[in-house]
């Protein structure tokens, strides 16, 4: 008798699930596509009582399988082979270490985009990669037709690099066997049809014809094997009986298609053993041939079989005279519609980070998804869907395989996650709750398509790939503190073209995404929305922006090459591009008055890093509930409402990748620049060890090689020299030095990846200065509102949070007119944070009512207090127009609530804009100029102009040092003049009044 499985999980894990289990309900999501009438518990693919096929779109050119393994997914890519200028072109499936294409046995390793060959261990043998898996499967040919299969355990390890004569890269090589040879039932050497391969898409299931007259399935966790149906091949044929496979991704059902027998059988392969049935072991199937062929006029040939989700499948039919193509749907129940209106995936534009107002259980310190109320995926569900409704999965700090990722091992989002597996083996009703209301973090975002399939998704994502925050935070940091120099980042030719190249080598991994969302959805219309601009280097900048002229152009011209490559990779892919790089004009930073942007500026950060020192806030240069509702309006007008598909080009900077580079060159060797936001922690004290790891086959590092940890860049102090595992992993401990100057550093892992180009691993840390009083500028932390940032003296809004790390800094208390606070003023839109970080209510105003106030009477500005900036929930008030409550997280609060939080009341669609806390009723959104009668921020702060090269800083400290030395030279010079004056007397009354230096006569 076998024995069952027992799942171990560890303790701190089984603490999480408790907490989540307070927030998750365990309401069961539907697992398939929408059917009328009631729905059974799992799909009826072996008995359906009903059937359904419908037609989705027209079949797109680019390649989607290999040439020689036809049951595998693929990606079209053109690349470069290495050590040469040979550019070629190849199908490329994705495993954990890289890219490979069968057909040439070609690997891009993940942190390149050359081309390798790569060489198994004998030269018959042919490698096949195992989808989202480190393992690579090897196929032997036999004399009868067939192969033999075999797994390579760890092939990185194995590697070893093949030179010319010049001693240059040309391929890797398998230096030893197969580890593994995968055996029949009976325990004999497996014996299978390759044309018939097929691996779900989570990796987790192979399935093929075995020459021994069975088709079988092989769980890869276990590789237990199981027959389930009668194989069409024989000895000598299987290269001319191909049949088109495909296989769940829980493994339960078989779809398989024999042109030559005309058949196109379902399996469900939890029957095997059943009574009464058919097949081998008695598993049940139905054979939907007939009914397709009905229901497909003229149908000649199907191919491309794939699931969709446990429910629904695709595939490609060739039908009529002229041989043409579409893509087709087939479920067993009555009709095949959308479960769902609408889907936005993505970071935390999508997010809506920095607009507060999160949803309840999307920021603890479990998950800080930041899903807001105010983003702009929920405003455009407001607006336009009812019925079915819309959702957002997106997820501060996303990275494009947190949405595309379909390995059961992905971790998720979540602090301490559970994986997949684990949530599928021990936590069921967890990842049904998870699924059925829509609970961001937990699973790849695009599991949500697959299960709902959408009518219509947006997807923005890839600005964490590029490390745009942390790019921003090495900007600003060396103007923020008393300890470090007033210097400018990126100014050179070389560190800005490390910067370009990251970004191209993006492009084909948003190419895949897309087209995976496609294929897992094809009924949906996908759209690739851009980023926005968030800065005006023409103008004046507040004190919370921080960056000086140069900085202020890269910023915009590194956005405007984003959205570029971003273009390039839906145009490869035939999506719509939605451009919303002009989204915030009129409203950015430096471009209006401070209470009027639709931007944060530099914010405090509210989580607590070592010795309770809070980093950069990730509020921090993000649109806030203004710039997400200018979003929505944008993406509104260029889609039509989401009704119309778009041209994958935008309207970009084409000379954007030109004036980036237009920089000294330093003549300092090319890295291949590599952001990680898991490096080590963000805060570093001087003196201690400090834990570093990078993943070796996330960043295509080499096993076993030295790696040099440094400080400040490749050129910077080493630290230490830590030697990677066998998958390339780089693990250790390092000490930044004490005599590190206080401020922002970087951390840097240096060394070769798999092709011999130098790496650079980088990730910005805070350095701590005195233990009281961080950043130096004479405020004790424990009284600091910007514990990390030198406070500039100013609080413009007196609001308790110094301007210089204040994300909105609103317009003075009692100022009149039009959209300004106190009597008479709509409510501002800096979020409400009390003492020790409580909320507090809005404060009501005293006077008439605002053009833009709250339903129930016109607020005042909400009360902030005078504790630690940015640690209380965030706006206290959502949008008028949305009327949902804000959700707070309690024991009680449960999933469905949650859920019923991103599902908005219908009404009437409106292309106004949203009234908005803090925003002019007279506002012109595409006006760059501020109307006079509203007193702004520009006449209360220190003017700073952003043309000059060193920072406003520099500028506010010489300022701040004339205004000390006035205020003490002048009650010096106040007294000596009263001395001498009192001196002048004395003499004058003791000489009767004659002058004592008037001569006699």
């Amino acid at each position: 008798m076998k024995k069952k499985a027992i799942i171990w999980i560890p303790w701190r894990r089984v603490k999480w699930l408790l907490a989540v289990q307070l927030v998750a309900g365990s309401i069961a999501g539907q697992a398939f596509i929408h059917a009328s009438g009631a729905e059974p518990a799992t799909p009826a693919w072996a008995n359906p009582s009903d059937m359904a096929v419908r037609k989705v779109s027209e079949v797109g050119s680019a390649q989607s399988e290999p040439n020689f393994l036809s049951n595998l997914d693929c990606t079209l890519m053109t690349y470069r082979l290495v050590a040469s200028s040979s550019m070629q072109t190849g199908c490329f499936t994705a495993t954990a270490f890289g890219l490979v294409d069968t057909d040439s046995d070609t690997v891009i390793f993940n942190g390149t985009d050359e081309g390798l060959p790569l060489l198994p261990y004998s030269a018959h043998q042919v490698l096949v990669p195992w989808p989202q898996a480190l393992d690579l499967v090897g196929l032997d040919a036999t004399n009868n037709g067939g192969s033999y299969i075999s797994l390579y355990k760890n092939p990185l390890g194995l590697l070893r690099d093949q030179r010319n004569v010049l001693g240059e890269l040309t391929s890797k090589q398998l230096t030893a066997p197969p580890e593994l040879t995968l055996k029949d039932s009976s325990g004999q050497p497996l014996v299978i049809n390759p044309q018939t391969m097929a691996f779900s898409d989570n990796g987790s299931w192979l399935v093929a014809e075995s020459l021994h007259g069975s088709f079988v399935r092989i769980n890869l966790a276990t590789l237990d094997v199981t027959n389930f149906g009668q194989a069409y091949a024989t000895a000598g044929s299987p290269g001319v009986l191909k049949s088109q496979v495909a296989v769940s991704s829980d493994g339960r059902y078989v779809a398989i298609n024999n042109e030559t027998a005309g058949e196109f059988k379902v399996y469900d392969v939890a029957s095997c053993g059943a009574a009464s049935g058919e097949g081998i072991m008695g598993c049940r199937s139905y054979d939907y041939r007939q009914f397709v062929k009905g229901q497909v006029g003229g149908l000649q040939s199907i191919r491309h079989v794939r699931f969709i989700n446990d429910g629904l499948l695709s595939f490609e039919a060739v039908s009529g005279d002229t041989a043409k193509s579409g893509i087709y749907e087939l479920a067993p129940v009555s009709s095949i519609t959308s479960l769902m209106d609408y889907i936005g995936l993505g970071d935390s534009y999508t997010a809506g980070e920095g607009a507060f107002d999160y949803l309840a259980g999307t920021d603890t310190a479990a998950n800080s998804c930041h899903l807001s109320r105010n983003s702009y995926p929920l405003l455009l569900t407001h607006d336009l869907y009812s019925g079915a409704g819309g959702h957002s999965v997106a997820c501060s700090g996303a990275v494009i395989s947190d949405v595309g990722n379909t390995s059961d091992n992905y971790l998720g989002q979540m602090k301490d996650g559970l994986s997949l597996r684990e949530l599928k083996q021990a936590q069921p009703a967890l990842l049904n709750s998870v699924m059925a209301n829509f609970l961001p973090g937990y699973v790849a975002q695009h599991a949500f398509v697959k299960q709902y399939q959408p009518q219509v998704t947006t997807v923005s994502v890839g600005g964490d790939d590029i490390g745009f925050g942390d790019l921003l935070q090495n900007c600003v940091e060396p103007h923020i503190s008393w300890h470090v120099s007033d210097s400018t980042c990126y100014d050179t030719y070389e560190a800005r073209l490390e910067v370009m190249q990251l970004i191209d080598r993006t492009i084909p991994r948003w190419t895949a995404l897309y087209k995976q969302l496609l294929a897992e959805s094809p009924g949906t219309q996908l759209y690739a929305v851009g980023y926005p601009q968030i800065i005006d280097d023409r103008g004046d900048c507040a004190l919370n922006v921080h960056l000086n002229k140069s900085e202020l152009e890269f910023s915009e011209e590194l956005i405007d090459y984003l959205n570029q490559a971003i273009s390039k990779a839906a145009a490869k892919a035939g999506v719509s591009y939605t451009d919303i790089s002009q989204a915030l004009a009129g409203h950015r930073l430096c471009e209006t008055a401070s209470y009027n942007v639709a931007v944060n500026g530099l914010t405090a950060g509210k989580d607590a890093g070592l010795l309770g020192i809070n980093v950069l806030g990730k509020e921090s240069y993000h649109p806030n509930a203004l710039g997400q509702q200018l979003i929505e309006q944008t993406i509104l007008r260029q889609t039509n409402n989401l009704t119309k598909a778009l041209a994958a080009t935008g309207n970009n900077n084409a000379s954007a990748g030109q004036s980036l580079l237009n920089k000294p060159k330093s003549n300092r060797p090319i890295n291949k620049l590599i952001p990680s936001s898991t490096l080590t922690n963000r805060v570093v004290k001087r003196g201690t060890s400090a834990q570093i790891r990078v993943d070796g086959l996330a960043n295509g590092l080499k096993a076993n090689s030295p790696y040099s940890v440094r400080l400040d860049g490749p050129a910077g102090p080493v630290l230490a020299v830590v030697v990677s595992d066998g998958n390339g992993t780089v693990s250790g401990s390092v000490t930044v030095p004490v005599s590190a100057e206080p401020g922002g550093h970087t951390i840097d892992v240096t060394g070769p990846n798999q092709i011999g180009d130098p790496v650079d691993v980088t990730q910005p840390v805070h350095v701590p200065g005195d233990v009281n009083d961080d950043d130096g500028d004479g405020v004790p932390d424990a009284t600091d509102s910007c514990p990390t940032v030198a406070n500039s003296g100013q609080d413009v809004d007196q609001d308790g949070i110094d301007d210089a790390c204040d994300n909105l800094i609103g317009q003075p208390p009692g100022s009149s007119g039009p959209g300004s606070n106190g009597s008479g003023g709509s409510i501002n839109t800096t979020n409400g944070n009390g003492a020790n970080g409580s909320p507090q209510p809005p404060t009501t105003s005293t006077g008439g009512s605002s053009p833009n106030q709250q339903v129930g009477g016109a607020q005042g500005t909400p009360a902030r207090g005078t504790g630690p900036a940015n640690t209380g929930p965030g706006l206290p008030l959502a949008l008028p127009s949305l009327t949902l409550a804000s959700t707070s997280l309690s024991s009680g609060t449960t999933a469905s609530s949650f859920s019923s939080s991103q599902s908005f009341t219908s009404r009437p669609f409106s292309t106004k804009l949203h009234a908005t806390p803090g925003m002019p009723a007279n506002a012109n959104l595409g006006d760059k100029t501020v109307n006079p009668a509203n007193v702004g921020a520009k006449g209360f702060k220190l003017p700073v102009n952003p043309t000059e090269k060193s920072g406003h800083f520099s500028k506010l400290r010489t300022i701040n040092w004339l205004f000390w030395s006035c205020l003490l030279i002048f009650p010096l010079f106040l007294l000596i003049l009263i001395a001498w004056s009192a001196w002048y007397l004395y003499q004058l009354g003791s000489q009767g009044g004659v002058h004592p230096y008037a001569g006699s006569r």
